[in-house]
């Protein structure tokens, strides 16, 4: 791997509610491969968290978390900001260039499932 200097992108995936699992997806730019740097979920909406917090995992369709994951969100409240640079797993393999990387949101159990959070993802590219 050669990125002594790579070229930093952040990647929108928009607002994302939490209250269910859904799933999105992304590209890096034409022949780039990256490394996530990190993923950022600015909550608009409390999170809850009773038995299980929120995650955002980054992958493959086989393997959900193998570029990244946030790990738990926990509970959030309305403007808390969650870098996964200071709390949880980050990048774990190289993301390949041109192949579609997909991203899992996965709701928090137990209660009533809830949470609203503009979702960015910090890749180095190279």
């Amino acid at each position: 791997m050669s990125y002594d200097i790579p070229k930093t992108e952040t990647i929108s995936l928009g607002s994302v509610n939490f209250g269910t699992d859904t799933a999105s997806s992304f590209k890096l730019p034409k022949g780039k491969q990256g490394r996530i740097r990190d993923i950022m979920v600015i909550c608009t909406t409390l999170f809850t968290a009773v038995t299980t917090g929120a995650f955002v995992k980054i992958g493959t369709t086989g393997d959900n978390d193998a570029y990244g994951s946030t790990g738990s969100l926990g509970a959030l409240a309305a403007t808390d900001t969650f870098n996964s640079v200071n709390n949880a797993a980050m990048a774990i393999a190289d993301m390949p260039a041109d192949t579609q990387i997909e991203v899992v949101f996965t709701a928090p159990t137990g209660g009533t499932p809830a949470g609203i959070g503009l979702v960015s993802v910090v890749v180095d590219l190279w």
